[in-house]
């Protein structure tokens, strides 16, 4: 069993029944191979071509060049002759062009393979340099040049390094934009090393204002000490938080940098760095006064934008978002972290492609569908399993409506909070209430709803007397209807709702007989439903989810008013926030689903159903203890509604 050969053997079948990414990564460990005695012939393609070479053909071609060869003929994979040369002046570092006819390929970063050290080590300072590469990895790269040139696995490995980095990420998805090749993979990569780069590393913040004043802090201050200008926009990527943008480095930054970079968010600025931007604008504007007028633009950018219009920048952001979040649970790369990371992990990666695609002419419209489409589902379940860590914000906040009223109270909150500095048309935009000002074009209260980083914070406002007071009178009404709940649900994301209140709330629904009066309507009652769930889980109130429980059963098939089992699976999770420990959370989920998968179901909904649960106990594998009835349930209906 020992033999080599019988290794190699077993290590190929367990391969082939791996992960298409667990294989990739294997196979590109140079250790692994070697332990396993696995022999690749990797082949370099040149973009959408057509045209590859096997590796180790290029680059002992390289290498030949590199020792003083003009011209190297080199054969593809087809068997076409090519021609290799250096064409680089004397004192300049090597650049490489693959040609053959009129065809012409520049090689990048194979100067790493030249003979000579000093050669090697001005390459590694130039690109390093270019990409931002972190310090620790510029060294080991640094002790290695400096002895020998690199083997022919290890310069796949530098171009990975290289590659991990913002810069490149978003050089690359621009060239495959307009190339027309891009695809989930390349708009969210599943490099948690390159996401580390992009936002900083966890270190064990439980809020995002901790990690914006520990994490935040220290990426930005690199990148204002790597190059400010660009360090500054890099750093405006991460501007889903106003916590975050009060720790961006502007130290380094001088008047024309800051207008540089005004002037550019203004033509060619993603709508979120455009905030941070004026976040920060609003901060310096005393001692920087010429940024006015760009900022006076900027805001009137954001202010003007149409929801409704194709190439919507608030569309766009919410569809990226939306994509990148649901891509990032699918992998489940930062599983272990808390929800705040993994979506300013998204958010920020949003805020990157974003930026590309308005430079590359590509069908707005047509790439929210898509953005919108792929990996939305996934999103949503994996946004509602979220809530048991972060109960004050669920998926329907992060809609282009929602997300334009949230970046008026940013701006509003930051003009209130810096008002000695801004005076005139400034002033009557961001602080006024006349026409054109955001606080005439907001509809209260949905620019003081909890932001997507903010789920685990609790609302910042007390409950005013008077608020309570009329939660109190309507829950003691004789007859229990959607009138009832009105103060308390208006209040649920805006005030500290007390778990005695909510329990008034649960009371009211058994006094009740677990009837609601006076029901207008449909979508009233939906959003009585909503609104209580969302009471329970901020609340954290198990009472009132008990009590919402029995009280769904009964609306679900009724005759007037039924409800469909998507919106009673989005009420239970909602609910389900009512408890923050996981067991306790996995079991009232399960048991609540497993009630629906054996109740009534019609048409498609067991297959809807079955998707979504799906994807819940992939974003929560603890869910499978307690769901594995209802995904069984759910299999023999389907396989019954399609008996071939």
């Amino acid at each position: 069993m020992n033999e080599p050969y019988v290794r190699t053997a077993l290590a190929q079948a367990a391969l082939e029944f791996a992960p298409p990414l667990i294989r990739k990564t294997l196979l590109e460990e140079s250790d692994f191979r070697k332990e396993y005695d696995f022999e690749v012939k990797p082949v370099l393609s040149f973009g959408v071509s057509g045209v590859s070479v096997q590796r180790s053909i290029l680059f002992e071609a390289v290498r030949k060049v590199l020792t003083g060869k003009l011209v190297k003929a080199v054969t593809d994979t087809d068997g076409q002759k090519w021609k290799l040369k250096n064409i680089s002046a004397e004192e300049e570092l090597p650049k490489f062009v693959l040609s053959r006819g009129k065809q012409r390929f520049v090689l990048p970063y194979f100067a790493a393979l030249s003979p000579d050290s000093t050669t090697r080590l001005r390459f590694l300072e130039k690109v390093t340099s270019d990409v931002n590469l972190p310090s620790s990895s510029q060294e080991a790269w640094r002790n290695v040049l400096a002895e020998r040139s690199l083997e022919d696995d290890e310069i796949d490995s530098f171009h990975r390094e290289l590659r991990d980095t913002p810069i490149a990420k978003a050089q690359s998805i621009l060239r495959q934009v307009q190339d027309g090749q891009i695809g989930i993979s390349s708009l969210v990569p599943t490099s948690r090393r390159y996401y580390e780069r992009l936002v900083g590393v966890y270190s064990g913040s439980t809020s995002i204002g901790d990690y914006a004043a520990s994490s935040g802090r220290t990426l930005f201050a690199q990148l204002s000490t790597w190059r400010p200008y660009d360090g500054f926009l890099l750093s405006l990527l991460l501007s889903s938080h106003s916590s975050i943008t009060a720790e961006i480095n502007i130290d380094h930054m001088d008047s024309e940098d800051f207008l540089r970079v005004f002037d550019l968010l203004d033509k060619h600025g993603d709508r979120t760095s455009q905030l941070g931007a004026i976040e920060v604008g609003l901060y310096i504007l005393s001692s920087r006064p010429e940024i006015e007028p760009g900022l006076i633009r900027l805001i009137e950018q954001i202010r003007d934008d149409d929801i409704d219009r194709q190439a919507s920048g608030f569309k766009l952001l919410s569809a990226l978002f939306l994509l990148v979040d649901g891509e990032l649970s699918r992998t489940r790369l930062f599983s272990a972290e808390p929800p705040f990371y993994r979506r300013l992990v998204a958010l920020s990666q949003a805020a990157l492609i974003h930026r590309q695609l308005l430079n590359s002419g590509i069908d707005i419209e047509k790439f929210c569908e898509w953005s919108f489409n792929i990996r939305y589902e996934q999103y949503c379940m994996q946004s509602l399993t979220d809530m048991r860590i972060e109960p004050r914000w669920n998926p329907n906040l992060a809609m282009a409506s929602q997300i334009k009223a949230d970046y008026f109270g940013r701006i509003m909150i930051a003009a209130k909070n810096f008002e000695g500095n801004i005076n005139g048309k400034l002033s009557n935009l961001v602080l006024g209430i006349g026409p054109g000002s955001l606080h005439s074009l907001s509809k209260f209260p949905l620019p003081y709803f909890p932001g997507p980083l903010e789920g685990a914070e609790e609302a910042p406002n007390i409950l005013p007397s008077v608020i309570s007071e009329a939660i109190e009178t309507q829950l003691d009404a004789v007859e229990v209807g959607p009138s009832s709940f009105i103060a308390l649900v208006n209040s649920a994301l805006i005030f500290r709702v007390s778990s005695d209140q909510a329990e008034l709330a649960a009371d009211a629904l058994k006094l009740g007989n677990y009837r609601l009066t006076n029901v207008e309507d449909r979508s009233q009652l939906l959003a009585t439903l909503n609104g209580l769930a969302t009471v329970a889980a901020v609340a954290r109130s198990r009472a009132l989810a008990d009590e919402l429980r029995i009280l769904i059963r009964r609306y679900r098939s009724g005759a007037q008013y039924a409800l469909s089992i998507e919106e009673i699976i989005r009420i239970c999770l909602v609910a389900a926030a009512s408890r923050a420990d996981l067991n306790d959370w996995r079991d009232f989920t399960g048991d609540w689903l497993t009630e629906l998968a054996f109740g009534y179901l019609e048409d498609d909904e067991g297959e809807v159903f079955h998707s979504h649960l799906q994807c819940l106990c992939h974003a929560v594998p603890d869910l499978w203890v307690s769901c594995g009835r209802a995904d069984a349930a759910l299999r023999s209906y389907i396989a019954s509604w399609h008996p071939g």
